[in-house]
């Protein structure tokens, strides 16, 4: 298990860290201003998705390993998928044809229409890719995540350098998931989708499964991409592109979860004796946790000693700030955990419900504080909001019981919230995780090893 884990995050990590190397590497060949647009398209780059797949990626995680089961599984999926990005490119034509040129500093045409064309190639790459996943076939699946990845990144910044500006970016980034959906089209077991046909009761079968993981997915992106578009309403569009530039680099912590994630999650759900169940998301989390206090210790000293050498001096107000973002993230595997645990006894409706609560917090607190506060506000707010998320995941998993794990996640958010009020230096942070690390593995994990 563990080869397959480190397999799996070096591959996740190193087509996340090309991804992340593009958000870098823009802010040397673009204005602030241009940046911050990059900033916006990236964040209605990931909300929109979690719309118009409807859910049905997280129903292949679950289901596709019994799609014998359904009938015309695949068509069902990606014709859905497609009716659903048309709806919204004739939605957007009608917006501008109304007269509503342009949104939060974007144009509706060419920006957001050509959002939309981005959108669905890549969600499409994303149905296989999950599709390979749940299948166990890990040669094809890195081979495929690895070489979108680094089409994305080398089209991407090429077209930017040529056009210098920011369209560059949508535009690198069409050819490419375009040309990975050739790709996946050539590929045979993609051409058994033309022999099937859309099936209305698979259709309603899935999206009863999927549907909560819309609102949980517009819920979760807010949390994460609504404080941009607010600071582009209260400060300016350079502000967005100093945040844009902070928040990419501390939200490198997801780095150090995707290759577990995307390892153990389908093995939790096809995992039908629960005991068995809990021991594999135990060692998720600890294993999560531990991974993530490396990558938190690393992007804390690269922030400090090397990334003022490679920005302008305009960037130093917001690289002291990334410390405490990348913090934000040392409590999301709790959340991964409950969000897992629940998807597996098939309680979406409740994950929906907590993270639509959790976005409504964490956008209301932006709508207060950065008036007063700045790009600060949503540095300090991202903490509260993914420690009041992971608190409320728990706490609805364990059917709103006050237990071990309601504790747990308690300790580390008081430990975390601490260290940012009295802004401790990223040291006292990791020996604070650590500490818990150790109590995670006496009182669990030696149990499950011997």
């Amino acid at each position: 298990m563990l080869k397959k884990i480190f397999s799996y995050g070096f591959v996740e990590g190193f087509a996340k860290g090309l991804n992340k190397l593009t958000l870098l590497a823009l802010p040397l060949l673009l204005s602030t201003t241009d940046y911050g647009k990059i900033g916006l398209l990236v964040a209605i780059e990931l909300m929109i998705p979690v719309i118009t797949l409807l859910g049905f990626e997280r129903a292949i995680l679950r289901f596709y390993a019994n799609e014998k089961d359904y009938t015309g599984f695949k068509k069902t999926i990606f014709s859905s998928v497609l009716y659903v990005h048309i709806a919204f490119l004739v939605l957007v034509g009608a917006i501008y044809l109304l007269g509503f040129k342009s949104f939060s500093g974007l144009d509706v045409f060419p920006d957001v229409f050509f959002i939309i064309l981005l959108i669905y190639f890549q969600g499409t790459n994303l149905l296989h890719l999950n599709m390979l996943r749940v299948s166990e076939d890990h040669n094809r699946y890195f081979k495929a995540r690895i070489i979108i990845q680094i089409l994305r990144v080398g089209l991407i910044l090429l077209c930017v350098y040529v056009t210098d500006s920011y369209l560059g970016y949508i535009i690198g980034a069409i050819i490419a998931a375009l040309i990975s959906n050739v790709f996946f089209s050539a590929n045979a077991k993609s051409k058994e989708i033309d022999k099937e046909v859309f099936d209305k009761k698979t259709f309603k079968t899935l999206f009863a499964f999927s549907w909560p993981f819309i609102f949980h997915g517009v819920a979760g992106s807010l949390l994460g991409n609504a404080d941009k578009f607010i600071l582009e309403n209260y400060l300016s569009l350079s502000e967005v592109g100093l945040y844009t530039l902070a928040y990419s680099i501390g939200s490198m912590m997801i780095f150090a979860y995707v290759g577990i994630s995307v390892f153990m999650e389908p093995m939790i759900y096809k995992q039908t004796d629960v005991e068995k169940r809990d021991l594999l998301l135990y060692k998720y989390l600890f294993m999560a946790i531990g991974m993530g206090t490396v990558a938190f210790f690393a992007i804390s000293l690269s922030s400090i000693y090397l990334m003022p050498y490679f920005y302008d001096a305009k960037y130093n107000e917001v690289i002291k700030y990334i410390p405490f973002i990348a913090m934000s993230f040392l409590i999301y595997p709790f959340y991964l955990k409950s969000n897992y645990k629940m998807i597996f006894e098939k309680k979406t409706l409740n994950i929906a419900m907590i993270s639509v609560i959790s976005s409504i917090v964490n956008i209301g607190l932006n709508f207060y504080f950065i008036p007063k506060y700045g790009i600060y506000a949503a540095v300090f707010t991202t903490l509260g909001s993914y420690v009041i998320q992971a608190m409320m995941f728990v706490l609805m998993s364990n059917k709103f019981k006050i237990n071990k794990d309601f504790f747990e996640v308690l300790s580390v958010g008081l430990i975390l919230s601490s260290c940012f009020y009295f802004k401790l230096e990223y040291y006292y942070v990791s020996i604070g995780i650590v500490l818990f690390l150790l109590y995670l593995y006496f009182s669990y994990i030696k149990k499950i090893v011997k």
